[in-house]
């Protein structure tokens, strides 16, 4: 691999054939960053000494002896350099892609000359460029930090501070960057002294003096940039001669390698032009005027399905069959830095855009047989792309946020108001092939649980008057020793269990919006009256309303089970609770016998019961049964209701008691007269002297 930056202009060639870039290169060093922090230098050597022979390697210390993450590895021969840069960046070490360049030196006579130069500039315009009135640019800022009067507490120990600001984006983010006001200009030298390490929360931050638009861009004509030192000035660090300089001249961290030179002394000209465009936005901010939005790359896509060992270069290159291509990148894990599977690709022409965009297929398939009706354009080794065109930010955050919702939709996390058919449920108790649950079954199992669940979609789609009830489960796989009794025992126990093992940690509760959609579909028909008289009867009833195992014989509560049945619990949430305990659960003899006594045990066959393993799921129900109970139910409370305020006792299942009693008295009185009493009396004689 070669490090040359491109071809070399002859302006830009000394006298001795060496170019003016690569004279500030040092080809027999490499700038290593992302280096795990509990990485050694022995470590750092043994790693790079199997890639190519190396002299010595070192990671750069702060004063308490902790890595800052950088160092750099020098080797005898340029060639060596080469071929170490090229693996280390295909090659993890401790888990993690490193980032390598080569090392750049300082020019340090250039350097003292730039700084005298900037120094008697600065004396020189300094009233003139701050009007008397000095304004800091604090950097690299902490998202923690929102209150100015925190900055205001920061620097007011080098003098009067007149204002803090911490600017903001249109949609409400913070910029990353504030702006402190000094009442004088010697006390923001001051603070620009006394703030080289300066670390606000926990994170290096970088003071300068802000620096008006007008005046950035006047320098900026009059003041030329080498076009070379520019180049390669971008992503590569400057190296000492010597370890110790290296330690005591380095970059604060990571993020200030990329562009600067880790020198935090005050220095006017060289003030990026990115910094100044972040100055240049909060001022308009602060005039009243609105910041540009973000805007997308023109003419880019966004492609999924790409293979993890894919480079830059090929796919830049497998783009190229739709016309020239920008770029292409990868997309890489910040944390890991391994790639994700996807990648961005930008077009210089909009007609090459289009044909990509316009043909793509549909969706990506992976699956290892191609159709022939997809373009090999759009095959990349093997796997077919999907393609996409590029959002702007707001867009794609906007789409993220639908399909967020989408799916905590699918999965019954937080169901829109439009689903009274309580679809999501449809996900509650499935097990899918690959999933934890799916270990513990076998595949005929699997194979039976996503029929039955198959065949629930189409009865729900066929059948519009159906949904899936809130607090009825369908258990299927059920011994067919277990009774209505041993059912409700163990649905108890599954809610008594789950909570267990909320609060051992062992398992996730519910969430706030589970229980918030259990409280509201439990008093949905009710006022506040009726709902405190429930809350009164829930205390003395148990968790538990209904359990039923369905017999061969229908309707009859003796014979042979047909090995599922039905349980309704109280409320929503202990539904939920019941299912995800009791789905793949393994049924026991002692489960099988709970809630029996000792007459009913005796009945109970035991045999084949550790083979059985639940299969639970919200039960389907119709609208219109359902509507029927609900207001036979209605009837029934406004009925008891009535006969209360009429003054006429109730039982609790609604039922007149005084009517019952005024029956029983009735019969009572009506007395039989003497002439039956003694035909009745005669024939009990006749049927005595008979025997």
């Amino acid at each position: 691999m070669s490090v040359d930056r491109g071809v070399r202009k002859p302006g830009n060639v000394g006298p001795d054939g060496i170019s003016k870039a690569d004279e500030f290169l040092d080809l027999k060093t490499l700038f290593v960053r992302s280096i795990p922090l509990d990485a050694t230098d022995e470590e750092l050597a043994d790693f790079f000494s199997g890639l190519a022979p190396i002299k010595h390697a070192v990671i750069v210390k702060n004063n308490e002896k902790e890595s800052r993450g950088f160092g750099f590895v020098s080797f005898a021969v340029k060639e060596d350099t080469e071929e170490a840069l090229s693996k280390a960046r295909k090659t993890q070490f401790k888990g993690k892609l490193l980032r390598v360049d080569i090392a750049r030196r300082r020019d340090r006579t250039k350097k003292r000359a730039e700084n005298d130069i900037t120094k008697k500039r600065d004396d020189v315009e300094e009233a003139d460029n701050f009007g008397g009135q000095a304004k800091l640019i604090i950097r690299n800022m902490p998202w923690s930090v929102r209150d100015p009067e925190k900055l205001k507490k920061i620097f007011g120990r080098f003098g009067t501070v007149m204002e803090a600001k911490i600017p903001r984006k249109p949609d409400g983010k913070l910029c990353g960057f504030a702006f402190v006001t000094m009442k004088k200009v010697s006390a923001c030298k001051l603070a620009l002294e006394g703030s080289k390490n300066l670390k606000i929360d926990g994170r290096p931050v970088a003071v300068d003096f802000a620096v008006q638009k007008s005046r950035w861009e006047n320098y900026k004509k009059d003041t030329p940039v080498d076009e070379d030192e520019s180049d390669t000035s971008s992503g590569e660090a400057d190296v000492e001669e010597e370890a110790g300089d290296e330690e005591a001249e380095g970059p604060e961290d990571e993020d200030e390698i990329d562009g600067k030179d880790g020198n935090s002394d005050v220095d006017l000209l060289e003030t990026s032009q990115d910094e100044e465009e972040e100055t240049t936005t909060a001022n308009k901010k602060s005039d009243g005027g609105d910041s540009k939005p973000n805007r997308k790359e023109n003419f880019s896509i966004f492609v999924r399905n790409v293979p993890y060992d894919a480079t830059s270069e090929d796919l830049a290159q497998h783009f190229e069959n739709f016309g020239s291509v920008k770029y292409a990148l990868p997309v890489l894990d910040k944390e890991t830095g391994l790639a994700k599977g996807t990648a961005f690709v930008a077009f210089k022409n909009e007609q090459s855009f289009r044909d990509c965009v316009d043909n793509a297929p549909e969706s990506a398939n992976t699956s290892l047989l191609i159709s022939d009706d997809i373009s090999p354009k759009y095959v990349y080794e093997g796997r077919i792309l999907a393609i996409s065109p590029t959002l702007d930010r707001q867009s794609a955050e906007r789409m993220s946020e639908r399909n967020a919702t989408k799916r905590k939709e699918l999965f019954g996390q937080s169901p829109s108001e439009k689903d009274r058919r309580n679809m999501f449920l449809l996900n509650e108790g499935r097990i899918v092939e690959g999933s934890k649950f799916a270990q513990l079954l076998s595949a005929k199992d699997l194979e039976i649980r996503e029929k039955s669940y198959k065949l629930r979609v189409q009865q729900l789609k066929e059948n519009p008057s159906l949904h899936l009830s809130l607090t009825r489960l369908a258990i299927r796989n059920v011994p067919r020793a277990m009774t209505d009794k041993s059912l409700k025992a163990l649905a108890r126990k599954a809610v008594v269990e789950f909570a267990k093992e909320v609060k051992d940690g062992k398992r996730h509760p519910l969430s706030k919006e589970e229980i918030i959609r259990s409280t509201k579909e439990k008093y949905k028909f009710m006022d506040e009256a009726e709902i405190e008289a429930l809350k009164k009867k829930d205390k003395k009833h148990g968790v538990i309303r209904q359990s039923k195992i369905i017999m061969e014989v229908k309707g009859s509560s003796v014979g042979r089970s047909r090995g599922y049945g039905f349980v309704e619990f109280r409320d929503h949430k202990a539904a939920l609770m019941g299912l995800r305990w009791l789905n793949a659960h393994e049924v026991t003899l002692e489960e099988v016998l709970e809630g029996l006594d000792e007459k009913d045990q005796e009945l109970v066959t035991t045999e084949g019961l550790n083979k059985r393993r639940l299969c639970v799921e919200f039960a389907i129900e119709n609208a219109n049964v359902v509507k029927r109970r609900r207001d036979k139910i209605k009837n029934a409370r406004d009925g008891t209701k009535r006969k209360r305020d009429e003054g006429v006792t109730v039982n609790d299942e609604g039922n007149d008691t005084s009517s019952k009693k005024q029956k029983t008295e009735k019969s009572d009185k009506s007395i039989l007269n003497d002439d039956i009493k003694r035909i009745i009396g005669f024939k009990r004689k006749r049927k005595n002297a008979g025997k």
